[in-house]
Order: C-alpha cells, then structure tokens, then sequence
C-alpha cells in the first residue's frame, strides 16, 4: 500500500512546525489538494517559523502546489527511487545524511542537519596583540608622572617639544602595561571570557523574569525623560540583544596602500589666491591656562579611540594633575608660534565596510582617529575664537 501525506499530523512549536504522514490517501493528486490549505494556515499562524514537511511521497510532488518549498534529499531512499522526500521554507538549509537500515526493512534511514557553517568555522581566526592593564598600574603610572621634571622636554622647537612629552608618556605607559596575544574568533569580541559570558547568561535570564521587566522598562523611560541619548539606546540594545555585524575591514599592506590612493583622488586642491592680503596684526593673544586645560582633559570620554600617539583617554583623564601643566606649556608655546606640531595632526585611517559584502573600495567609509590630546587642543582654540551666540 502506497502512503501519502495526509494533513492530519501537524506538531508546532516556537521556532518550527512540522506535517507529517498519519493516514493513507490513495489518490496523490487528493492528498496535494488537501495540503496548501493547512500549510498555509500554518504559515499565518507561526510566520516565522521554520516550515518542515516529511512524509513518503510517491506520487506527488509538492514543488506545483509549494513553489517557495525546497526539498533537501537528493539521494535514493528505496532502491533507486527517492520516495522519502523533506521540504522545508529554507532553501539550502539542511542536508541529508544517509545511515543504515533499521532492521530487515528496505528503505535507507537519512539523518537531516543543518547545512548551515557557523561564521566560526568558514573564518579564519585573527590573532591580536591587546594591552592588560594590572591592578598596581595605576599608582605606578602615578609615581612615573610625579617624580618627572616636565621642564627637561622644554625645546625651542615645537615639535621636538611635544614628541618628547609624548614619547614619554607613551614610555610609562608601556612600561606598566602588559601586551597579551590573543586569539579572536569571527563570532566573538575579545573582551568575551569566561567571567563575562557568566554575567551575560545571568542578565538575559533577569530579562527573562517578569518581575525585572517593569523596572528595566522604567529606567529607559527615565534615561528618555531625562534626555540621556546614550543609555537609552544602550538599554534598548541590551534589552533587544542587539549586536553590531560590521567590524573594521582585516587587510594586508597591499589593501591598505589601495584605500590610500583610493582616498587621495578626492583631495581637492585649494585654489590659487591671486593677491596675498597682508595680515593684521592685533595686540590681542591667545593664551591656555592651567584651568582651562585641566577641564579640557577631564572632559575626555574615556572610550574614545586612541589616535596614533598611542595615548588613550583614561590616561589623561585619570591623571589630569599630573599632565595639565606640560600640555599647558604645549599649547602656549603653539599659540605663540602660531604652527601645529605635525605629531598632533597625524591621523589613522580605519577603513569601516558599509556593507556585510565588499565589492569595491567604495563599499570602505574612511574614518579618522586623531590624537586626543589635539581634540582638547581644538576644543579648547574653538571656545575662543567662536563668538558668542546672540539672542
């Protein structure tokens, strides 16, 4: 007796729903007729789930009346004929795998799995050299700052100036650091160890329990009642799971001096100026005071990234008292000379894909990290030479 596929058997979950043979339908024609309906019924009811049909398909063929089902076993199943067929909404999502028959019947069991690579398996893995920051760094980077003379670096030359204080900074804090090899999988971001997916796992299952939900939900209203752009789109992100797919392109030397001849063809030059107009001179002069700089220093985000100097936020951040007066002595001396040290206006070009798949060099979106120390230097310029806004 020949079975077909009845609609009788269906069995739903959260992610899937599945129809399989529990009856016998002589005529295959009637059988196909009886399934659009009940799938499609399906279909409505759990739109994102993943649709599987089984069954022992003879003499029907469900690709007419199913056009956006795929059917994944392409071996014979009895003999020379494929009569055990599965279809599902996905196309090329599963495989199948045959294994020997059960007991004395002639038909060939198959094993389903998913065909699907994880990103972990197809990419290869990237080793990367990350600084860790001990517990005793910070009294020590401390010690290194105080027991300096800043006014050795003092030079007549700007630039020897300010890269003999930066290189010295960049020395200390190098020194109380220590630089670590990791290996950094395409699926994971290095700062996912052990201890944090711990904490992770612990959150998620607070999100999940009703009693966190109110309060959750009252703190991102709060952040929006108060303005706060930041942790509100921080908390939406942690309560939606989001995460970021595009990370910063992984490329050669030979990719990189591409991007810069790639980015240099849109470098407009400045027109010429016909007549040079003399330059007024004023008794005015701009000047930095310790204070000013100091609130500059401590304004810094601590998270932005480090330009090419090598010094990161928390630095200057953490140890404003200790720097405020070498970087003041920085700025006059560039306000007075009215140039900018070179090493201040160097900037790393970190190529950003606009899109999961690069096909051209346009598909990169250039972005510029500068040292942050030039950032409170403009900000800083900016505050005085920007006139008031009038009311």
């Amino acid at each position: 007796m020949q079975t077909h596929l009845s609609p009788e058997g269906v069995h739903c979950g959260h992610d899937y729903c599945c129809l399989h043979s529990n009856g016998y339908i002589a005529n295959g024609n009637s059988a196909i007729g009886h399934l659009p309906g009940s799938i499609c019924s399906q279909q409505c009811t759990y739109p994102d789930a993943v649709h599987i049909i089984a069954g022992d398909f003879n003499h029907a063929d469900l690709k007419a009346v199913l056009p956006k089902f795929y059917q994944h076993v392409k071996r014979a199943t009895r003999g020379a004929n494929t009569l055990h067929k599965v279809y599902s909404n996905i196309k090329l999502g599963y495989r199948a795998r045959p294994l020997p028959h059960l007991g004395q019947t002639d038909h060939m069991s198959l094993l389903l799995i998913p065909a699907y690579a994880p990103l972990r398996k197809t990419a290869p893995t990237i080793t990367k050299s990350v600084k860790i920051w001990p517990d005793s760094t910070s009294q020590q980077l401390q010690d290194c700052f105080d027991r300096i003379n800043w006014d050795i670096f003092e030079h007549p030359d700007l630039e020897v100036f300010t890269d003999s204080v930066l290189c010295y900074i960049k020395n200390c804090i190098d020194t109380v650091t220590v630089d670590k090899r990791i290996q950094v999988y395409p699926n994971q971001k290095p700062w996912m160890t052990r201890e944090v997916q711990r904490l992770l796992r612990e959150r998620n299952t607070a999100f999940r329990e009703a009693s966190e939900r109110p309060d959750f939900r009252r703190r991102i209203e709060d952040h929006l009642n108060n303005n706060n752009s930041r942790q509100l789109w921080q908390g939406v992100r942690h309560l939606t799971n989001y995460r970021a797919n595009l990370g910063a392109a992984v490329g050669d030397a030979t990719l990189a001096e591409e991007l810069n001849l790639f980015f240099a063809c849109f470098d407009v030059e400045p027109p010429e100026i016909a007549t040079v107009q003399p330059m007024v001179h004023s008794s005015f002069t701009l000047t930095a005071e310790e204070h000013e700089v100091r609130c500059m220093l401590w304004a810094v985000n601590p998270r932005k990234a480090v330009g090419p100097d090598g010094i990161p936020g928390h630095v200057l951040k953490d140890y404003v008292d200790q720097l405020a007066g070498v970087f003041t002595m920085i700025f006059n001396q560039s306000l007075s000379q009215s140039t900018v040290p070179p090493c201040l206006k160097s900037s790393t070009i970190i190529p950003l894909p606009k899109k999961p798949h690069i096909s051209s060099l346009n598909d990169y979106r250039p972005v510029a990290l500068t040292p942050v120390v030039m950032k409170c230097f403009e900000k800083h310029t900016t505050h005085h030479v920007t006139p008031a806004p009038e009311f």
